[in-house]
């Protein structure tokens, strides 16, 4: 589909503030009526990007998760972390919306530890026909190069074929950090053998980065193009109000045909005005190569409904005259399926 340039262009340059759905009627343009199912009934997605801990605290059942433990100790934001993040309480945190409703989800890695034990536990919800989670986005040491990551892939091979579980989609590790990485950490030799030899298992790689590391990723996607590449949080993650740099950067990477962008995580983006990136987003990767995210429980933590990014993404696709249900569909099923390998 071709870019929403001229309509999304008009919300990109108007100041829109929205908080927890609710728009300025005083700056926000009327948009059209939206193509989307009617108001009473809940818009049935995908979620892309899905956090869970489960039993992570001292002496709990679960994972350990000594990210959580080092954010909880006298980290002002932290507190909203310290609690039970089981698939079951992201069910009531989905059924709290009165706009959408999630019937599968990915599951992306969130520092519980092992990652060897946290991959598999993910594996085991997706073999759960009662579960949600239907892929897995594993932490997978493509920085300490290729021996490590083949070291990591075998564990999970399986059968005379050495095949990877159906399940394991992705891979990513973060750049980012307490002391954030070099903006070309991606660079890196030992990270690009790593990525060469993640590529022949067919997984794709996840980008979750600051706006200042884009350029780089870019680059990476370049030297790559026959792997699929998501980067998450449109690129902006502990970002600041930097919109013109990072929207030239989001260009960039979006030159890759190799790289989709998820539409959500704002609530880490350092900005007033959200809804004015994510519109930004939507023009540059356009209909066919965007994914909806909620960044669950990041959100929750921090005290945000969970329909929050939908609402932001929601706006932006109303706002277009040429918008129709299929087009919705695909941003919020179609392209996940077909990224992520559904069947």
């Amino acid at each position: 589909s071709p870019a929403p340039s001229s309509q999304l262009a008009a919300l990109v340059r108007v100041p829109v503030h929205m908080e927890g759905g609710a728009a300025d009627s005083a700056s926000t343009p009327v948009a059209p009526a939206p193509a989307a199912a009617p108001a009473s009934k809940k818009r049935a997605v995908i979620d892309t990007h899905v956090h869970l801990a489960s039993g992570w605290k001292e002496g709990g059942s679960g994972l350990p998760n000594y990210f959580f433990r080092k954010l909880c100790e006298g980290v002002p934001e932290g507190e909203g972390f310290n609690q039970e993040w089981s698939e079951d309480d992201f069910r009531r945190s989905v059924a709290a919306s009165d706009v959408v409703e999630v019937d599968q989800a990915i599951y992306v890695e969130c520092f519980n530890s092992p990652i060897e034990a946290e991959t598999q536990w993910a594996l085991d919800l997706c073999a759960d026909p009662e579960s949600l989670v239907v892929g897995v986005v594993a932490k997978v040491p493509v920085n300490e190069g290729a021996e490590a990551v083949e070291a990591f892939l075998t564990q999970f091979r399986v059968g005379s074929a050495a095949a990877l579980p159906k399940a394991l989609k992705g891979a990513r590790c973060i750049f980012l950090g307490e002391e954030m990485p070099p903006a070309d950490a991606c660079l890196d030799a030992k990270f690009l053998e790593g990525l060469a030899a993640l590529e022949p298992s067919g997984l794709h790689w996840e980008w979750c980065c600051q706006p200042c590391a884009l350029p780089h990723v870019a680059a990476v996607c370049a030297r790559f193009p026959n792997m699929q590449f998501v980067l998450d949080h449109c690129g902006h993650d502990d970002g600041e109000e930097d919109f013109d740099t990072w929207a030239d950067a989001l260009e960039r990477v979006a030159l890759n045909p190799n790289v989709v962008c998820k539409m959500g995580g704002c609530e880490k983006w350092g900005v007033k005005n959200p809804q004015r990136y994510v519109a930004k987003a939507l023009e540059i990767f356009g209909i066919d190569r965007v994914l909806y995210e909620s960044n669950w429980f990041v959100g929750a933590a921090l005290g945000e409904p969970y329909d929050r990014n939908f609402r932001h993404l929601m706006k932006s696709l109303e706002f277009l005259d040429w918008m129709s249900e299929e087009k919705m569909t695909k941003v919020f099923r179609e392209n996940a399926k077909r990224v992520y390998r559904l069947e």
